[in-house]
């Protein structure tokens, strides 16, 4: 999963996948790991469905819970305001915007 999601974030290309029984579409920023160990992709979810039924700029994803992960071919403009690229959530960072 490492190699797929730090490839979408060096070409900037969408990822599409399955999050709590939710279809997402989402631009990927940061990979990496928390404090307590959990493997994290922070990512702007454009399209897709949620239950808060609201898309929030940058936020964390757990590895675990995402399903059937696909890079699609469709590019992104990485211009999220609120992103920072040492994001205080990741004590380790695999690669990032």
């Amino acid at each position: 999963m490492l190699g797929l999601l730090c490839e979408a974030i060096g070409t900037r290309k969408l990822l599409a996948f399955t999050y709590e029984a939710h279809a997402r579409v989402v631009a990927p920023y940061c990979h990496g790991f928390t404090r307590l160990g959990d493997e994290v992709l922070r990512a702007v979810q454009l399209r897709g469905s949620s239950r808060s039924g609201h898309f929030a700029s940058g936020k964390l994803w757990t590895v675990s819970k995402m399903r059937l992960v696909r890079t699609l071919e469709e590019g992104f403009v990485a211009d999220d305001p609120d992103y920072e690229p040492n994001d205080s959530a990741m004590t380790r960072i695999h690669c990032r915007i």
